[in-house]
Protein backbone atom coordinates (compact mmCIF):
# COMPACT_ATOMS: atom_id res chain seq x y z
CA UNK A 1 0.00 0.00 0.00
CA UNK A 2 2.75 2.18 0.73
CA UNK A 3 4.33 1.72 -2.67
CA UNK A 4 1.18 2.37 -4.48
CA UNK A 5 0.61 5.90 -2.29
CA UNK A 6 4.25 6.70 -3.08
CA UNK A 7 3.88 5.94 -6.71
CA UNK A 8 0.84 8.18 -7.02
CA UNK A 9 1.71 10.77 -5.58
CA UNK A 10 5.01 10.84 -7.75
CA UNK A 11 3.14 10.98 -10.58
CA UNK A 12 0.82 13.72 -9.21
CA UNK A 13 3.89 16.15 -8.59
CA UNK A 14 5.54 14.81 -12.09
CA UNK A 15 1.98 15.98 -13.78
CA UNK A 16 1.85 19.08 -11.73
CA UNK A 17 5.72 19.94 -13.26
CA UNK A 18 4.72 19.50 -16.30
CA UNK A 19 1.94 21.53 -16.34
CA UNK A 20 3.64 24.31 -14.56
CA UNK A 21 5.95 23.56 -17.60
CA UNK A 22 3.34 24.36 -20.07
CA UNK A 23 1.96 27.17 -18.43
CA UNK A 24 5.21 29.00 -18.31
CA UNK A 25 5.51 28.23 -22.07
CA UNK A 26 2.74 29.91 -22.53
CA UNK A 27 3.45 32.72 -20.86
CA UNK A 28 6.81 33.01 -22.81
CA UNK A 29 5.13 32.48 -26.00
CA UNK A 30 6.57 28.95 -26.67
CA UNK A 31 3.71 26.48 -28.02
CA UNK A 32 2.91 24.09 -24.90
CA UNK A 33 2.77 21.13 -28.44
CA UNK A 34 5.82 22.13 -28.83
CA UNK A 35 7.24 22.19 -25.39
CA UNK A 36 5.97 18.40 -24.96
CA UNK A 37 7.29 17.43 -28.14
CA UNK A 38 10.58 18.72 -26.96
CA UNK A 39 10.64 17.03 -23.25
CA UNK A 40 9.77 13.61 -25.03
CA UNK A 41 12.47 14.18 -28.12
CA UNK A 42 15.37 15.48 -25.84
CA UNK A 43 14.92 12.97 -23.10
CA UNK A 44 13.59 9.68 -24.56
CA UNK A 45 12.55 10.01 -28.33
CA UNK A 46 15.87 9.60 -30.05
CA UNK A 47 18.61 6.95 -29.37
CA UNK A 48 20.85 9.88 -28.75
CA UNK A 49 18.79 11.34 -25.86
CA UNK A 50 18.24 7.64 -24.55
CA UNK A 51 21.69 7.41 -23.99
CA UNK A 52 22.36 11.03 -22.68
CA UNK A 53 19.09 10.27 -20.04
CA UNK A 54 20.69 7.19 -19.30
CA UNK A 55 24.29 8.52 -18.35
CA UNK A 56 22.67 11.02 -16.62
CA UNK A 57 20.87 8.98 -14.48
CA UNK A 58 23.53 7.26 -12.98
CA UNK A 59 25.02 9.12 -10.79
CA UNK A 60 21.54 10.74 -9.48
CA UNK A 61 20.51 6.62 -8.61
CA UNK A 62 24.00 6.57 -6.64
CA UNK A 63 23.85 10.04 -4.95
CA UNK A 64 20.31 9.70 -4.26
CA UNK A 65 21.17 6.46 -2.53
CA UNK A 66 23.85 8.13 -0.47
CA UNK A 67 20.81 10.46 0.59
CA UNK A 68 18.27 7.31 1.11
CA UNK A 69 20.77 5.27 3.02
CA UNK A 70 21.72 8.08 5.80
CA UNK A 71 17.88 8.67 6.35
CA UNK A 72 17.08 5.50 6.88
CA UNK A 73 19.67 5.91 9.87
CA UNK A 74 17.60 9.00 11.22
CA UNK A 75 20.56 11.46 9.18
CA UNK A 76 20.78 13.89 6.89
CA UNK A 77 23.04 13.34 4.33
CA UNK A 78 23.77 16.25 2.45
CA UNK A 79 27.28 16.44 1.66
CA UNK A 80 26.92 13.96 -1.61
CA UNK A 81 28.60 16.42 -3.77
CA UNK A 82 31.81 16.54 -1.54
CA UNK A 83 31.73 12.30 -1.35
CA UNK A 84 31.39 12.32 -4.67
CA UNK A 85 34.48 14.21 -5.36
CA UNK A 86 36.73 12.59 -2.72
CA UNK A 87 35.04 9.20 -4.86
CA UNK A 88 36.47 10.38 -7.74
CA UNK A 89 40.13 11.44 -6.38
CA UNK A 90 40.15 8.13 -5.11
CA UNK A 91 39.13 5.94 -8.70
CA UNK A 92 41.31 8.23 -10.36
CA UNK A 93 44.45 7.35 -7.75
CA UNK A 94 43.62 3.61 -9.18
CA UNK A 95 43.38 4.80 -12.36
CA UNK A 96 46.77 6.15 -12.69
CA UNK A 97 48.82 4.53 -10.43
CA UNK A 98 47.70 0.74 -10.67
CA UNK A 99 48.39 -1.16 -13.44
CA UNK A 100 46.24 -4.49 -13.72
CA UNK A 101 43.90 -6.53 -15.79
CA UNK A 102 40.72 -4.98 -16.52
CA UNK A 103 38.50 -7.90 -15.03
CA UNK A 104 40.82 -6.39 -11.50
CA UNK A 105 41.40 -3.03 -12.02
CA UNK A 106 37.82 -1.66 -12.88
CA UNK A 107 36.28 -2.89 -9.40
CA UNK A 108 39.28 -1.71 -7.93
CA UNK A 109 38.56 2.00 -9.44
CA UNK A 110 34.89 1.53 -7.89
CA UNK A 111 35.97 0.34 -4.75
CA UNK A 112 38.56 3.01 -3.94
CA UNK A 113 35.84 5.74 -5.34
CA UNK A 114 33.65 3.61 -2.84
CA UNK A 115 36.30 3.71 0.13
CA UNK A 116 37.32 7.29 -0.10
CA UNK A 117 33.40 8.81 -0.02
CA UNK A 118 33.18 6.53 2.36
CA UNK A 119 35.56 8.09 4.54
CA UNK A 120 34.41 11.35 4.26
CA UNK A 121 30.97 10.62 5.02
CA UNK A 122 31.81 8.46 7.90
CA UNK A 123 33.74 11.73 9.60
CA UNK A 124 30.42 13.44 9.90
CA UNK A 125 29.04 10.15 11.77
CA UNK A 126 31.97 10.26 13.84
CA UNK A 127 30.94 13.79 14.66
CA UNK A 128 27.60 13.44 14.88
CA UNK A 129 27.89 10.66 17.57
CA UNK A 130 30.40 11.07 20.06
CA UNK A 131 30.17 15.02 19.46
CA UNK A 132 26.47 16.36 19.20
CA UNK A 133 27.55 17.89 15.63
CA UNK A 134 24.95 18.00 13.29
CA UNK A 135 25.35 16.38 10.33
CA UNK A 136 23.28 18.93 8.19
CA UNK A 137 25.82 21.40 9.09
CA UNK A 138 29.49 19.03 9.09
CA UNK A 139 28.33 17.31 5.54
CA UNK A 140 27.48 21.14 3.85
CA UNK A 141 31.25 21.96 5.29
CA UNK A 142 32.47 19.16 4.05
CA UNK A 143 31.39 19.40 0.87
CA UNK A 144 33.46 22.80 -0.06
CA UNK A 145 36.89 21.21 1.85
CA UNK A 146 36.40 18.35 -0.63
CA UNK A 147 35.47 20.32 -3.49
CA UNK A 148 38.44 22.63 -2.83
CA UNK A 149 40.84 19.92 -2.32
CA UNK A 150 39.77 18.06 -5.39
CA UNK A 151 40.32 21.16 -7.46
CA UNK A 152 43.76 21.94 -5.82
CA UNK A 153 45.01 18.75 -6.23
CA UNK A 154 43.80 18.53 -9.94
CA UNK A 155 44.96 22.71 -10.66
CA UNK A 156 48.30 23.19 -8.87
CA UNK A 157 48.77 20.03 -7.13
CA UNK A 158 50.36 16.71 -8.01
CA UNK A 159 47.80 15.54 -9.85
CA UNK A 160 47.90 18.69 -12.60
CA UNK A 161 49.06 17.11 -15.90
CA UNK A 162 50.62 20.27 -16.46
CA UNK A 163 50.36 22.95 -19.60
CA UNK A 164 48.01 25.07 -17.47
CA UNK A 165 45.64 22.46 -17.68
CA UNK A 166 43.14 21.63 -14.32
CA UNK A 167 42.93 17.99 -15.19
CA UNK A 168 44.99 14.89 -14.34
CA UNK A 169 46.44 12.66 -16.94
CA UNK A 170 44.43 9.83 -18.67
CA UNK A 171 43.42 7.03 -16.64
CA UNK A 172 45.11 3.93 -17.90
CA UNK A 173 42.95 1.86 -19.95
CA UNK A 174 42.67 -0.85 -18.29
CA UNK A 175 40.48 1.24 -15.84
CA UNK A 176 37.82 2.40 -17.78
CA UNK A 177 34.52 1.11 -17.33
CA UNK A 178 33.48 -1.13 -20.25
CA UNK A 179 31.31 0.11 -22.88
CA UNK A 180 27.75 -1.47 -23.41
CA UNK A 181 26.09 0.51 -26.19
CA UNK A 182 28.47 2.93 -28.37
CA UNK A 183 26.14 5.65 -28.81
CA UNK A 184 28.53 8.06 -30.75
CA UNK A 185 26.89 10.97 -28.59
CA UNK A 186 27.22 9.58 -25.53
CA UNK A 187 28.41 5.54 -24.81
CA UNK A 188 26.74 3.82 -22.35
CA UNK A 189 29.18 1.64 -19.92
CA UNK A 190 28.51 -0.78 -17.03
CA UNK A 191 27.92 2.15 -15.05
CA UNK A 192 24.12 1.09 -15.45
CA UNK A 193 24.79 -2.05 -14.15
CA UNK A 194 26.60 -1.08 -10.99
CA UNK A 195 23.62 1.47 -10.41
CA UNK A 196 20.85 -0.85 -10.80
CA UNK A 197 23.06 -3.46 -8.70
CA UNK A 198 23.45 -1.06 -5.94
CA UNK A 199 19.79 -0.29 -5.82
CA UNK A 200 18.76 -3.97 -5.80
CA UNK A 201 21.51 -4.50 -3.36
CA UNK A 202 20.16 -2.24 -0.59
CA UNK A 203 16.64 -3.06 -1.57
CA UNK A 204 17.57 -6.27 -0.44
CA UNK A 205 19.73 -5.05 2.74
CA UNK A 206 16.85 -2.84 4.00
CA UNK A 207 14.40 -5.64 3.89
CA UNK A 208 15.81 -8.97 4.23
CA UNK A 209 18.60 -8.62 6.95
CA UNK A 210 19.07 -8.26 10.74
CA UNK A 211 21.45 -5.51 10.26
CA UNK A 212 18.84 -3.50 7.69
CA UNK A 213 15.68 -4.07 10.19
CA UNK A 214 18.38 -2.58 12.70
CA UNK A 215 19.34 0.80 10.88
CA UNK A 216 15.63 1.35 10.02
CA UNK A 217 14.54 0.59 13.77
CA UNK A 218 17.52 3.56 14.69
CA UNK A 219 16.36 6.04 12.24
CA UNK A 220 12.61 5.16 13.26
CA UNK A 221 12.83 4.82 16.82
CA UNK A 222 16.12 5.57 18.27
CA UNK A 223 15.12 5.44 21.47
CA UNK A 224 13.50 1.89 21.56
CA UNK A 225 16.59 1.09 19.27
CA UNK A 226 18.49 1.71 22.57
CA UNK A 227 16.16 0.03 25.00
CA UNK A 228 17.00 -2.92 23.04
CA UNK A 229 20.47 -2.90 23.34
CA UNK A 230 21.54 -1.50 19.92
CA UNK A 231 25.00 0.48 19.35
CA UNK A 232 23.27 3.82 17.97
CA UNK A 233 26.55 4.92 17.52
CA UNK A 234 27.98 2.77 15.61
CA UNK A 235 25.47 2.32 13.18
CA UNK A 236 25.11 6.03 12.83
CA UNK A 237 28.91 6.07 11.85
CA UNK A 238 28.51 2.68 9.37
CA UNK A 239 25.09 4.14 8.17
CA UNK A 240 27.01 7.28 6.92
CA UNK A 241 29.96 5.27 5.76
CA UNK A 242 27.72 2.93 3.54
CA UNK A 243 25.96 6.11 2.11
CA UNK A 244 29.52 7.95 1.34
CA UNK A 245 30.37 4.87 -0.48
CA UNK A 246 27.61 5.17 -3.04
CA UNK A 247 28.20 8.83 -3.07
CA UNK A 248 31.79 7.93 -3.70
CA UNK A 249 30.55 5.16 -6.36
CA UNK A 250 29.46 8.05 -8.34
CA UNK A 251 32.40 9.89 -8.31
CA UNK A 252 33.79 6.68 -9.57
CA UNK A 253 31.50 6.19 -12.82
CA UNK A 254 32.54 9.47 -13.68
CA UNK A 255 35.98 9.19 -13.74
CA UNK A 256 36.10 5.49 -15.28
CA UNK A 257 33.19 6.14 -16.92
CA UNK A 258 32.43 9.36 -19.14
CA UNK A 259 36.09 11.88 -18.39
CA UNK A 260 38.59 8.86 -18.10
CA UNK A 261 40.74 11.32 -15.97
CA UNK A 262 39.77 14.02 -13.05
CA UNK A 263 39.01 17.36 -14.66
CA UNK A 264 38.21 20.16 -11.60
CA UNK A 265 34.61 21.28 -10.94
CA UNK A 266 33.27 17.95 -13.30
CA UNK A 267 30.49 17.79 -11.38
CA UNK A 268 27.48 19.47 -12.51
CA UNK A 269 25.61 19.16 -9.13
CA UNK A 270 24.75 15.82 -8.65
CA UNK A 271 25.28 15.48 -5.00
CA UNK A 272 22.65 17.67 -4.52
CA UNK A 273 20.24 16.42 -6.88
CA UNK A 274 20.45 13.13 -5.51
CA UNK A 275 18.90 14.46 -2.31
CA UNK A 276 15.83 15.83 -4.73
CA UNK A 277 16.43 12.09 -5.92
CA UNK A 278 15.43 10.22 -3.20
CA UNK A 279 12.68 12.49 -2.37
CA UNK A 280 10.88 11.82 -5.17
CA UNK A 281 11.09 8.14 -4.70
CA UNK A 282 9.77 8.80 -1.20
CA UNK A 283 13.17 6.88 0.19
CA UNK A 284 12.35 3.62 -1.58
CA UNK A 285 15.44 2.19 -3.47
CA UNK A 286 13.22 0.69 -6.23
CA UNK A 287 11.81 4.29 -6.58
CA UNK A 288 15.27 5.74 -6.86
CA UNK A 289 15.53 4.31 -10.62
CA UNK A 290 12.15 6.02 -12.10
CA UNK A 291 13.01 9.26 -10.05
CA UNK A 292 16.77 9.85 -11.49
CA UNK A 293 15.65 8.47 -14.79
CA UNK A 294 13.00 11.89 -14.48
CA UNK A 295 15.64 14.29 -13.58
CA UNK A 296 18.13 12.67 -16.09
CA UNK A 297 15.58 13.47 -19.01
CA UNK A 298 15.20 16.72 -18.11
CA UNK A 299 18.23 17.70 -17.89
CA UNK A 300 19.06 15.55 -20.83
CA UNK A 301 16.03 17.57 -22.78
CA UNK A 302 17.26 21.08 -21.55
CA UNK A 303 18.51 21.89 -24.78
CA UNK A 304 15.96 20.10 -26.96
CA UNK A 305 13.17 22.62 -25.48
CA UNK A 306 15.52 25.67 -25.63
CA UNK A 307 16.33 24.99 -29.88
CA UNK A 308 12.50 23.50 -30.86
CA UNK A 309 10.21 24.83 -28.60
CA UNK A 310 12.21 27.98 -27.58
CA UNK A 311 11.39 27.52 -23.85
CA UNK A 312 14.32 29.17 -21.42
CA UNK A 313 16.67 26.61 -19.96
CA UNK A 314 15.17 27.56 -16.29
CA UNK A 315 12.40 25.96 -17.20
CA UNK A 316 13.62 23.06 -16.55
CA UNK A 317 15.04 24.06 -13.07
CA UNK A 318 11.57 25.62 -12.25
CA UNK A 319 10.34 21.74 -13.32
CA UNK A 320 12.07 19.81 -11.04
CA UNK A 321 11.66 22.95 -7.72
CA UNK A 322 7.59 21.90 -8.59
CA UNK A 323 8.22 18.22 -8.68
CA UNK A 324 9.99 18.24 -5.32
CA UNK A 325 7.72 21.18 -3.83
CA UNK A 326 4.12 18.73 -4.67
CA UNK A 327 6.26 15.78 -3.43
CA UNK A 328 7.04 17.79 0.37
CA UNK A 329 3.43 19.83 0.19
CA UNK A 330 1.63 16.32 -0.78
CA UNK A 331 3.50 14.27 2.44
CA UNK A 332 2.57 17.64 5.16
CA UNK A 333 -0.67 16.94 3.80
CA UNK A 334 -1.04 13.18 4.58
CA UNK A 335 0.67 13.44 7.85
CA UNK A 336 -2.00 15.81 8.98
CA UNK A 337 -4.67 13.94 7.51
CA UNK A 338 -3.87 11.03 9.16
CA UNK A 339 -3.23 12.74 12.92
CA UNK A 340 -6.83 13.89 12.09
CA UNK A 341 -8.19 10.51 11.66
CA UNK A 342 -6.07 9.61 14.65
CA UNK A 343 -7.61 12.33 17.02
CA UNK A 344 -11.02 11.21 15.73
CA UNK A 345 -10.60 7.87 16.11
CA UNK A 346 -9.23 8.30 19.51
CA UNK A 347 -12.10 10.17 20.12
CA UNK A 348 -14.88 7.73 19.19
CA UNK A 349 -13.20 4.97 21.22
CA UNK A 350 -13.29 6.95 24.27
CA UNK A 351 -17.14 7.53 23.81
Amino acid sequence: MKITSGLGSALIAVCIGIGISLILALLTGASPLLTLKALWVGSLGTPDSLAVTINNAVPLILTGMAVLVAFRAGLFNIGGEGQMYMGALGAVLVGLYVDLPPVLEVPLLIAGGALFGALLAGLAGLLRAYTGAHEVISTIMMNYIAQYFVNYMVTKGPLNKGSYSAQTHPINPSARLPVLWNNPVSPVTISVIIALASVLFIHWFLTRTKQGFVLNTVGLNPRMATYAGTNIKGYWISGMMLAGAFAGMAGAVMVGGVFHKLVANFSTGAGFTGIAVALLAKNQPLGLIPAALLFGGLNSANLELQLSAGVPKDVVLIIQAVVILSVAVQAVISERLEKREAAGIDRVGSQ
